[in-house]
């Protein structure tokens, strides 16, 4: 059986093929869910949030602009709704994510020639230990790294996500990839 874009599942819902939008949210819906994860969302409120996602792209599908990667719109609307769920249960974004903009200028400059945390592990430990270390890390970071690395967006589109200048997303990605790297030195790390 074919696998069809998700621009053909957007036009086949939009022509009322129900199971295409099924199809969408089958494709996604783990990728939404980990994304608001990011925003340090528990589980439970994460599900909620991923819901409400859904319901909002069901509810919005006739507005997309199929130029773009759906990948992207839906993320766009899951930042919103994370944003949404911590406004109204009165969760405060963290101070780190003020003190970024500060941190980003120098970190502009700096250059890193020593390896990746990934030449530092090997590839069999690596993905737990990163997903250990990511769970520890302010969200500003964490999302930054998660978008880049296991979900293979460029920059720009983090960007667009998250609504923040490139050079922001590329400084929040590199100080995300330091503190990894200072983890990884320590010898509990």
């Amino acid at each position: 059986m074919r696998e069809f874009s998700d621009v053909e599942l957007i036009n086949n819902h939009l022509a009322g093929d129900s199971a295409a939008f099924e199809q969408l949210v089958t494709r996604y819906f783990r990728q939404v869910f980990l994304f608001a994860r990011t925003f340090g969302l528990e589980i439970a409120e994460a599900e909620d949030v991923t819901q409400e996602v859904f319901v909002r792209i069901w509810k919005n599908l006739n507005k997309f602009d199929q130029n773009k990667k759906f990948k992207t719109w839906a993320f766009q609307i899951t930042k919103n709704a994370c944003i949404d769920f911590l406004r109204k249960h009165k969760h405060l974004l963290p101070a780190a994510q003020i003190q970024e903009e500060q941190m980003s200028a120098s970190l502009e400059n700096m250059l890193d020639t020593n390896p990746l945390p990934e030449q530092i592990f090997d590839a069999q430990n690596f993905n737990q230990k990163l997903g250990q270390m990511l769970s520890s890390m302010p969200d500003i970071y964490r999302q930054s790294l998660v978008l880049h690395l296991q979900e293979d967006l460029t920059f720009q589109e983090i960007a667009d996500i998250l609504n923040q200048p490139i050079n922001t997303i590329k400084s929040r990605y590199r100080r995300g990839l330091l503190m990894l790297k200072e983890q990884l030195q320590r010898p509990d790390g």
